[in-house]
């Protein structure tokens, strides 16, 4: 099969239960990139790529320029993302550069997928049936009942762990929201986040104050740049560190890893580049025995999980699943866990006609 044509719709989906909010954003929408890949045979493969509210347009010029690049090339999505890649990498290795690859890697591995009628999972080499959850709220800005009661929920749900965003200007309140969660949800996982947010003192001073909750990570403790920041507190801590939703390439990622500066990889699917550079993130993380747990894009994050060994779980982002979302026919969740559909390709039926509705 060769690839005859390309084409692309970017939406713009407004998030169903209100504004997100944390210490450096607030959002209000997630743009789709929806992309379909047209054979010569007549096959059609679909891929999508994602931002929080910014980007979207950018994504799409690049893509545009891509295209030429594209056509007649083989249905092969290894060769392509990198051919392509290094066609793009002036433009920065990471960022917009594989967010905007993302898009076609996902609809190449769909088609491939549909040519072999098999699931995404039974074509990458399937190892897991059905992969856990955890309950994911961006929610800084909810009071602390209404905190609670989200964690609650999720608890009683089935999702293993809840994970809470932090980053009040007094630590005391953070202590307080945390503490009314642990009273309330006993000893029931739980994750916070600080969306790189904290100074290095800061995050000492926070994380020796929440020493007796006995958290299960700290979450992007400062900017995702900054190596040396974070081996130094995890020498210097007892809490577990969990990151890669901001990280693009799997250089940054080996960096992380050898310098002891992460336990737990949280790679975005869509920002790393797709699945062909998200499978060798994967096989990264296993020479240094650190579980998988992707960020975001639930129903797609936690399909390709069912191929790695070492998965440990998905984000079950509260209000931000492609399901919530609308972008995608529902695809619920069972007692805390995500079965992978049997259907050929990526298993993602988009709500086209909702997704025209919001296109920009």
């Amino acid at each position: 099969m060769k690839i005859e044509s390309i084409s692309a719709q970017l939406s713009r989906m407004p998030l169903p239960k209100g504004p997100w909010g944390d210490q450096i954003h607030h959002v209000t929408d997630i743009e789709i990139l929806l992309v379909d890949i047209t054979t010569d045979s007549g096959l059609v493969g679909t891929g999508f790529s994602h931002t929080s509210g910014v980007g979207g347009r950018t994504m799409r010029a690049m893509l545009d320029e891509l295209t030429p690049t594209l056509i007649g090339k083989d249905v092969n999505p290894r060769k392509v993302w990198h051919e392509a890649w290094q066609y793009l990498r002036d433009n920065g290795p990471g960022g917009v550069t594989t967010l905007t690859l993302a898009a076609v890697d996902l609809a190449l591995w769909d088609l491939l997928g549909k040519h072999h009628d098999l699931s995404l999972p039974a074509l990458l080499g399937q190892v897991h049936d059905r992969i856990p959850l955890y309950g994911s709220g961006i929610n800084l800005n909810l009071s602390v009942d209404e905190l609670v009661e989200q964690v609650q929920e999720w608890k009683a749900a089935g999702f293993f762990a809840g994970k809470v965003k932090v980053g009040k200007p007094d630590i005391e309140e953070d202590y307080f929201r945390l503490r009314k969660i642990r009273e309330a949800v006993g000893s029931y996982p739980l994750m916070i986040d600080a969306n790189q947010g904290w100074t290095y003192a800061r995050a000492q001073q926070a994380l020796n104050r929440f020493a007796d909750l006995d958290l299960y990570w700290v979450e992007e403790p400062f900017r995702v740049d900054d190596v040396v920041s974070h081996s130094r507190l995890k020498r210097h801590t007892a809490t577990p560190i969990g990151l890669g939703e901001n990280l693009y390439t799997l250089q940054q990622f080996n960096e992380y890893l050898t310098a002891d500066a992460c336990d737990f990889i949280q790679a975005d699917l869509g920002r790393v580049g797709g699945i062909t550079p998200y499978m060798d993130i994967a096989a990264l993380g296993r020479a240094f025995n650190a579980p998988m747990i992707p960020h975001f894009v639930m129903e797609l994050s936690a399909t390709v999980l069912c191929a790695v060994p070492n998965a440990l779980g998905a984000e079950m982002t509260d209000g931000g699943t492609l399901t919530e979302l609308g972008v995608i026919e529902p695809h619920v969740h069972v007692d805390g866990y995500f079965v992978p559909r049997s259907t050929p390709g990526l298993g993602l039926e988009f709500n086209r006609a909702l997704l025209s509705k919001n296109a920009i």
